[in-house]
């Protein structure tokens, strides 16, 4: 069973990167952390060594937290720089508009 999720981890990695690879870094961090659950949920397998428990498992949850906090903080300042630009592009606007009345 562990390698259905080991191939639905790396099949969804590739299409986020073949499908998504130009929308944002998002997309080339989530696949990277897709791609190392897919390595891990084989290596569960392949080796005799339980991955998701002990000392293992504690790896697996931190490397989870880092990518989890490293995707909002990526996503945030994307959002507030192209909101910015946005207000920006807008405020330009309407000083272009009163300039031509």
């Amino acid at each position: 069973m562990g390698y259905i999720y080991a191939a639905l981890w790396f099949i969804t990695a590739f299409l986020l990167l073949i499908k998504f690879r130009k929308e944002s870094i998002v997309v080339y961090v989530l696949s990277l952390y897709f791609l190392f659950l897919g390595v891990w949920w084989t290596a569960d397998q392949v080796s005799g060594v339980d991955m998701m428990n002990g000392i293992y498992g504690w790896v697996l949850r931190c490397v989870s937290l880092a990518a989890l906090v490293a995707v909002g903080i990526i996503y945030a300042v994307e959002k507030t720089s192209k909101l910015k630009k946005r207000a920006a592009e807008e405020s330009q606007g309407i000083l272009a508009h009163q300039n031509e009345t």
